[in-house]
């Protein structure tokens, strides 16, 4: 056992074990998804089990079971409360038929934009055919869905399950990587992981606020213009401005559809007119996000140019999905980090 492997070994199996490596990430491709939300979520929450330990008696053990039950009963109960509020207030209830009808109208009504009138039926043909066709599919496919019903929860049971574990031993991942480092460049990989730690936890703070800002804009300026339903659209703004650029323009045609369809509530202007002022609404929030609020909250903080956060985001979307886009701009910081670091061992630098 105490035989020394030469140098061409240490590479040999170094090659080896990286390839191993590689192989067994790209056979657990499906469990990344669920591993990578579970991580996000844990970072999320970390502050929270921070602040019991610190301002509490509790230890860190207890403190991740306290945040992960608040966290497991709300998840819970939203959709119980949410039901509960469906069926006991009427103005909700009248507010979720009215987002269910907002689709047929969309087809059965005519608007005029610039003197142009334009029927959106004429845009589907056999709508009740088609309808049709697709009750029938789907109940040709039940099977089908209620397997895929079974995986998703499985999913969820896996995210939740490593949510626990991240929240309860993610500290010790940072000790245990700084463990592998050789002991003369171990403070150099300490301050790295401390400043991708930090860029990861901008961005997540950052897409917060945005999130936020962005809903209580649209809705505030719906509600101004007298948009219908325009809280539920300024919520419907906050929650896709989780993924940056696409989600504001996906929230944005909804609520261009919804007001070229039912109009405003006090303005006496044609719908159509009146959809291009949700336009320009929308359009005018975005301008804000992008020009001011986006490069306050996140560029400065992450050390990213808004363009290159723009490319990245819509790259990431179209190649790899929603997962990438949302992540692709943290992945940037650290991949900046990263690189000025290896940038100022090349050149001999203090970067």
């Amino acid at each position: 056992m105490n035989t020394k492997w030469t140098e061409s070994t240490k590479y040999t199996v170094t090659i080896v074990l990286g390839l191993l490596l590689v192989w067994l990430i790209w056979i657990a491709k499906p469990l990344i998804g669920p591993i990578v939300i579970s991580a996000l979520l844990a970072f999320t929450l970390n502050p929270l089990v921070t602040w019991l330990c610190n301002h509490t008696r509790m230890n860190h053990n207890v403190a991740v079971v306290v945040v992960y039950t608040l966290l497991t009963v709300l998840l819970v109960a939203f959709p119980y409360i949410a039901l509960d509020e469906l069926e006991n207030n009427n103005d909700l209830s009248e507010t979720v038929n009215w987002v269910l009808d907002t689709t047929g109208l969309l087809f059965s009504q005519s608007f005029t934009i610039a003197g142009i009138t334009l029927l959106p039926s004429d845009w589907v043909t056999n709508i009740d055919q088609f309808i049709a066709e697709s009750v029938a599919t789907i109940a040709g496919n039940t099977l089908n869905f209620i397997a895929t019903f079974t995986g998703n929860m499985i999913w969820v049971l896996i995210t939740m399950v490593t949510l626990f574990y991240f929240l309860k031993d993610g500290s010790r991942l940072k000790q245990n990587m700084l463990k592998l480092a050789p002991q003369n460049v171990r403070h150099e990989w300490e301050q790295l992981l401390t400043e991708i730690d930090h860029a990861w936890g901008a961005f997540l703070r950052g897409q917060l606020l945005l999130m936020l800002i962005v809903g209580i804009l649209a809705a505030l300026g719906g509600v101004a213009i007298g948009l219908p339903g325009a809280v539920i659209l300024g919520v419907l703004a906050g929650l896709l401005d989780i993924v940056p650029s696409l989600g504001p323009t996906v929230s944005g045609i909804v609520a261009i559809a919804v007001g070229m369809v039912l109009g405003s509530t006090y303005l006496n202007i044609p719908n159509g007119w009146f959809g291009l002022l949700v336009a320009a609404l929308y359009f005018f929030v975005q301008q804000i996000e992008n020009i001011w609020l986006r490069p306050q909250i996140m560029s400065n903080r992450l050390r990213l140019h808004p363009g290159v956060i723009f490319v990245g985001v819509v790259g990431a979307l179209a190649v790899q999905g929603i997962l990438a886009a949302l992540l692709i701009v943290p992945i940037m910081a650290s991949a900046s980090i990263l690189g000025r670091y290896f940038y100022s061992k090349l050149t001999d630098s203090d970067g």
